[in-house]
């Protein structure tokens, strides 16, 4: 029911221009982007075109490859996976995680969520942060590094983060004190969150909120009515691929094109033979 009401809130916001807020540095960015208008299809709303939407496409060799380790929700065979480029200070990725939540409760198990570190330099407390739900998860697992996140981001938006808090949040997991604290502060994590950065730089992430849905990238903080639209045409433009590649390998097609191929090169030797009479 949420999907299909938010897709008709789609065509609605094409009326108004919508700002994709998002962190960078200490520069506040914003774009502008208007919502897109997809067009009427039989089964109602179609994906919109591309060009409508704030998105630019990332070349498969740079979309980062979803390691076994990584922190995740929804299944790996989702045909849409959403790399959420993050940092625990940046309010807009705060304000991001209902979006997101919203999302996962209207595909289920179309999505699977992917979690990178983008901790940015003029966060004073982000890498802590980071740094404190890595050992998190690490030592207590997905759900419990999940709560740690939940609760980083509520405590930022109500009052803001500091070394004591994100220590008492990550600690309260059951971790020990000591293992810890020599995690946190040792930079035993710092080759990780460096490698989410780099593979998001990569990719062309600039500042946070940035979503990379499937190969589709968008930086800064997206309304409800957008994302779901970029995941709309993510997942649609998987379905496609499969049909195609389903289609393709089928045994008649692959029998016709064999044929065909067979004909040619009758045609080819028959023609030669002409040229040397």
């Amino acid at each position: 029911m949420r999907r299909a009401v938010a897709r008709g809130a789609v065509a609605m916001a094409a009326l108004h221009a919508l700002v994709v807020l998002g962190c960078r540095g200490s520069e506040p960015p914003p774009a502008r982007h208007a919502a897109p208008s997809p067009a009427e299809g039989p089964d109602g709303p179609a994906a919109p075109p591309l060009e409508e939407l704030p998105v630019v496409r990332v070349d498969p060799s740079f979309v980062p490859v979803v390691r076994f380790d990584a922190r995740t929700r929804g299944p790996a065979s989702a045909p849409v996976t959403i790399q959420v480029f993050s940092d625990f200070e940046c309010p807009y990725c705060a304000m991001a995680v209902p979006v997101l939540r919203a999302i996962e409760a209207d595909f289920g198990a179309e999505v699977r969520i992917v979690w990178r570190d983008f901790p940015l330099p003029g966060h004073a407390h982000a890498r802590r942060a980071a740094a404190a739900a890595t050992e998190v998860y690490l030592t207590r697992g997905g759900a419990a590094f999940w709560r740690v996140h939940d609760a980083l981001f509520e405590t930022q938006a109500s009052g803001g983060l500091d070394a004591a808090i994100i220590d008492r949040l990550a600690t309260r997991e059951g971790i020990v004190p000591e293992r810890y604290s020599a995690a946190v502060t040792s930079g035993v994590h710092d080759t990780r969150i460096d490698a989410d950065i780099t593979a998001g730089i990569a990719a062309g992430v600039d500042g946070t909120p940035a979503f990379l849905v499937n190969d589709l990238l968008a930086v800064g903080l997206l309304p409800y009515e957008i994302l779901l639209a970029v995941v709309d045409r993510a997942r649609s433009e998987r379905a496609r691929r499969l049909a195609l590649s389903a289609e393709l390998d089928h045994p008649g097609r692959v029998l016709e094109q064999r044929v065909r191929l067979e004909a040619g090169v009758r045609r080819e030797a028959f023609a030669e033979e002409l040229e040397v009479r």
